[in-house]
C-alpha cells in the first residue's frame, strides 16, 4: 500500500511540475529589483462603437492581459509601493508591473475596475481635472470625483495629467497646433506671443492648480504627473519640480529602476494588442539570461 501510495504521490508531483512548466510558471523571475509600467487609455464594451479604435480596448481583451500576467508569474504593485522604491524607501517584489491608465475617462469606473477587481489588481489612472470639473457634451464622458473616491477607497489611485494642458496650441515659434505644456502660444486677443516668462507662469499654474484638485477631493498624496501625448522638455520638467512633482510619467518604454524620476511605459492599451504581443513586448527588456 505504502508502494502504492509513493507512486501516487510521485506521478502527482511530476504532473503538478510538469503542469507549471507548460503554463509559464508562476515560480518564474525574469527580473528582481525593477518593474515593467504599462499603459492604458479607454475600455469599452464588446459592442460599443468606439471598441477597435486608438487607444482603446474592450474588457474582455484586458481580462485577457490580465490572465497573462498571473500566468507569468507577474506581481501587480499599488502606486504608492512603487513610489516607495523609485523613491529609495522601499522594496517590490520580483516580476513587478504596475497598471496606469491615462485621461480619466468614465470607462476606468464602468467597465476596466470590475474587471481589475475580479482579478484583485490595482491600478492608477491620470486624470484632466478640467474634463471633470467641467462638463462638456462634445467629448468622451470622464469620471466624476465621486466616482474616483469610491474607486480610491477600493484600492485604485488618482493623478495629474494636467488641469487643462492636455490640448494642443496655436505655437508661437513653429507653425500649426503643438502641445500645451511645451510650447508657447499665440496669445490672439493681445496680438503677440507669449513671453517666456507667461509660459513659464501658466504651465507652472496649471500643473498646481491641478494638484490643489486633486489634494481637495481625494486628500493628501504623491505628486505625480503623466506628460499629456508624452510630450516633454527641459522647461515642463522644471515648471513640474517647482510645482512639487515628485515622479514624471512617460510614454518611453523600457524597465525602470529606482533613483529615476523619470518612469517608462509599455503601451499596452491598443487594440491590437493582445495578451500574447503584450508579452512578447515585455520579454524585449528583460535580461534574457533570467527569461524562462
Amino acid at each position: 500500500m505504502k508502494k502504492i501510495i509513493s507512486c501516487c504521490l510521485a506521478a502527482l508531483l511530476l504532473g503538478f511540475v510538469l503542469s507549471r512548466t507548460e503554463s509559464g510558471t508562476s515560480a518564474d523571475i525574469h527580473y528582481e529589483n525593477r518593474a515593467i509600467v504599462l499603459l492604458y487609455h479607454d475600455i469599452v464594451g464588446e459592442t460599443d462603437p468606439r471598441a477597435g479604435g486608438p487607444s482603446t480596448l474592450t474588457g474582455s481583451r484586458l481580462e485577457e492581459h490580465l490572465r497573462m500576467l498571473a500566468k507569468r508569474g507577474f506581481r501587480i504593485v499599488a502606486m504608492d509601493e512603487f513610489v516607495r522604491w523609485m523613491q529609495g524607501r522601499g522594496t517590490i517584489p520580483p516580476n513587478a508591473v504596475v497598471l496606469t491608465f491615462d485621461d480619466g475617462y468614465e470607462s476606468f469606473y464602468t467597465h476596466a475596475a470590475p474587471v481589475l477587481k475580479r482579478f484583485g489588481a490595482t491600478a492608477s489612472n491620470f486624470v484632466v481635472g478640467i474634463s471633470t470639473d467641467l462638463y462638456n457634451p462634445d467629448a468622451d464622458p470622464h469620471m466624476s470625483w465621486e466616482q474616483m473616491r469610491r474607486l480610491k477607497r477600493e484600492g485604485m489611485g488618482f493623478y495629474s495629467h494636467t488641469y487643462d494642458s492636455h490640448r494642443t496650441v496655436a505655437a508661437a515659434m513653429s507653425a500649426g497646433e503643438q502641445p500645451a505644456l511645451t510650447s508657447r502660444m499665440k496669445l490672439a486677443r493681445k496680438g503677440r506671443p507669449e513671453s517666456e516668462d507667461e509660459y513659464r507662469r501658466r504651465i507652472v499654474q496649471d500643473m498646481e492648480f491641478m494638484e490643489k484638485r486633486l489634494r481637495e477631493e481625494l486628500g493628501e498624496q504623491p505628486k505625480l504627473l503623466a506628460f499629456p501625448y508624452g510630450a516633454y522638455d527641459e522647461k515642463a520638467v522644471q515648471a513640474g519640480e517647482e510645482a512639487g512633482i515628485e515622479l514624471f510619467f512617460t510614454i518611453e518604454e523600457g524597465l525602470n529602476a529606482p533613483g529615476s524620476r523619470f518612469v517608462k511605459r509599455i503601451n499596452a492599451g491598443e487594440p491590437y494588442m493582445t495578451a500574447d504581443l503584450v508579452w512578447n513586448r515585455m520579454k524585449t527588456f528583460f535580461d534574457s539570461s533570467k527569461v524562462r
